[in-house]
């Protein structure tokens, strides 16, 4: 599915499936953003360098992407199921990662 740009024009020519899966895309995004972030696996957008691990955050933004996971199954297209598994996967790691790292 193409999704148009969630700008003025976009919106003009987007039916309202596109507006959801749009939106629902960011949100997810913006999760997993969040959870790496916290994680130290992104550097932060004030000082460009990555923070101290902050893993209850960071998993709190894990939790919310696996609750979508499940409340959405079987009610996502193909782009919204791939980009929700690859953010899963992707801050899972990063927690394992994390969370070996303090352990060693």
């Amino acid at each position: 599915m193409n999704v148009p740009p969630l700008d003025e024009e976009g919106l003009k020519a987007a039916s309202t499936e596109e507006i959801h899966v749009a939106l629902f895309l960011q949100l997810v995004s913006g999760h997993a953003q969040m959870a790496l972030l916290f994680l130290g696996e992104l550097p932060h957008p004030d000082t460009g360098q990555p923070g101290i691990p902050d893993v209850p955050s960071g998993k709190m933004f894990i939790d919310q992407l696996e609750m979508l996971e499940v409340r959405t199954r079987g009610n996502l297209n193909a782009e919204e199921t791939r980009v929700l598994q690859q953010a899963l996967h992707a801050t899972r790691q990063a927690l394992a990662a994390v969370l070996d790292r303090q352990s060693a």
